[in-house]
């Protein structure tokens, strides 16, 4: 019986990978270009970290991808940024986010293996970089950060 709590309690602990979890409702549906979402992670020396944006649509959203900026201030005073397009549709024109009724939920993979040099505060600023001004149909979004598999 106490071989089976360890092996429950050692299997529970290494699947949690996840560090860092937040994610932001929008008013009125829509992403505003100008609303940048700052995101503070506490990180430790030598840590391995994978970034994922999160996206909660309507099935209604009028585009078929996503256009995002992100930057990472890392605690040493290191910047890195990347301009990223998200696919959101597979070739059958599917949404490739799980679905229940009208929303639709995905995590997009932003970086892997980003490496910390020193402990501190990774701040990562998400700026979205569609043309229009309102992006209509996004209901959440957030950053999932969970500890890179070896």
């Amino acid at each position: 019986m106490i071989a089976l709590v360890i092996a429950i309690v050692l299997i529970t602990s290494c699947g949690n990978r996840i560090v860092f979890k937040e994610y932001r409702k929008l008013d009125n549906v829509s992403w505003n270009r100008f609303d940048i979402q700052n995101f503070d992670i506490e990180v430790q020396k030598n840590e391995q970290l994978d970034f994922y944006f999160f996206l909660r649509h309507h099935t209604n959203f009028p585009y078929d991808y996503l256009d995002l900026n992100v930057t990472f201030y890392m605690p040493g005073g290191e910047m890195r940024s990347g301009e990223y397009h998200f696919e959101l549709k597979d070739e059958n024109n599917n949404w490739k986010a799980n679905g229940m009724g009208e929303l639709w939920d995905i995590e997009l993979l932003i970086r892997k293996k980003l490496k910390m040099k020193e402990k501190g505060v990774c701040k990562v600023h998400i700026e979205n970089k569609m043309t229009k001004m309102e992006t209509p149909g996004i209901m959440e979004i957030g950053l999932v950060v969970k500890k890179s598999s070896e």
